[in-house]
């Protein structure tokens, strides 16, 4: 019997499905079941599929588009084995991937889920350098171990959990319950706090044992793009120091999360480097009109007065990010 199902939701993967299968296919343990949940691809993902991994892989077509969340939910419910893995259909893992992760479970009954170092890729598969990388290597430097609340103290700063590099307890997902299908971009940290609550641990694997893409056609640049995103995340930080306090994780006292307006900062910065100044007063109508409390935070008010210097103060908001990373002191998730 397979130990493990790695899971694939996919809809519209184009050049990047096949180097997805062919670093699953060259697991050093094998024992695993392949899954393809195809959410109404038009471009031949399901016969690509097939191509590559003949009768290793089973395809799934759901009658309709689910959505990201409730395929995300769709695959989990066809897993019939002890781990799952939602791999991201343009991703890349490393060969020992699933051998590593499903040691680090074992040695700890009580987590629910384990997740690895995960390095981003461009289009082409090239390395892709970015303070959301930089800044995420502080996690590994300083891991919460065991401890639930570290973790969900971490978790309230930034989400440094990489979705496609997660191995899951089935029964422990299926017991926390499913994915938000309301939700776009932040789902995945909406169920780490939820896991945390529920009583399971995290378990930290610090190997880099994923190649995770950054590109274009990616959700999340489309939520970026029209400020779901930060809706989302706004929704979800709230619920967290909510209900983290009442479970005994947060103390109930913690300022407001420094995730949100780090991303919104990096990628303001990124909108008056290209000179989208529509973009940036939208990001900062967004913070003073939905987030009160950043609204005199003091990387904030600092965007606020150097956005107005022209180049000079594009240059020192460049320099005073690129310090915040070095320093662990702020960054994107």
């Amino acid at each position: 019997m397979p130990v493990a199902t790695f899971a694939i939701p996919c809809r519209d993967a184009g050049p990047f499905l096949r180097p997805l299968l062919q670093s699953l296919l060259a697991q050093t343990q094998a024992d695993f079941s392949l899954v393809l949940v195809d959410d109404g691809s038009t471009d031949g993902s399901a016969d690509l599929a097939r191509a590559v991994a003949g009768d290793r892989i089973t395809v799934h077509r759901n009658e309709r588009a689910l959505g990201i969340g409730a395929n995300w939910n769709r695959c989990v419910e066809l897993a019939a084995t002890p781990f799952v893995c939602l791999a991201h259909q343009d991703d890349v893992y490393a060969p020992d991937y699933l051998r590593r992760m499903l040691a680090a479970l074992h040695e700890r009954p009580d987590a629910g889920l384990a997740h690895c170092r995960a390095t981003a890729i461009d289009a082409a598969g090239a390395p892709f350098e970015s303070p959301a990388e930089r800044f995420k290597d502080h996690f590994w430097h300083h891991r919460p171990g065991v401890d639930r609340a570290a973790h969900y103290e971490r978790l309230w700063r930034g989400n440094f959990v990489c979705c496609p590099s997660v191995l899951y307890r089935t029964e422990a997902l299926r017991r926390v319950g499913p994915f938000r299908a309301d939700l776009r971009f932040a789902l995945d940290w909406e169920q780490w706090f939820r896991f945390l609550r529920a009583g399971f641990g995290i378990v930290d694997v610090d190997a880099e044992l994923l190649h995770y893409r950054r590109h274009a056609a990616a959700a999340s640049r489309s939520a970026t793009a029209d400020r779901t995103r930060f809706l989302e995340e706004l929704q979800v930080l709230a619920a967290a120091r909510r209900d983290g306090a009442a479970a005994g994780l947060l103390r109930a006292d913690v300022g407001p999360s420094p995730a949100l307006r780090n991303n919104l900062l990096h990628e303001a910065l990124a909108d008056l480097d290209a000179g989208r100044a529509a973009a940036v007063e939208a990001k900062l109508a967004f913070v003073r009109d939905q987030a009160p409390e950043l609204w005199r935070d003091p990387y904030v008010r600092a965007f606020r007065g150097l956005r107005r210097l022209g180049r000079p103060g594009r240059w020192a908001l460049g320099a005073g990010r690129a310090l915040a990373v070095r320093l662990g002191l702020g960054g994107v998730s």
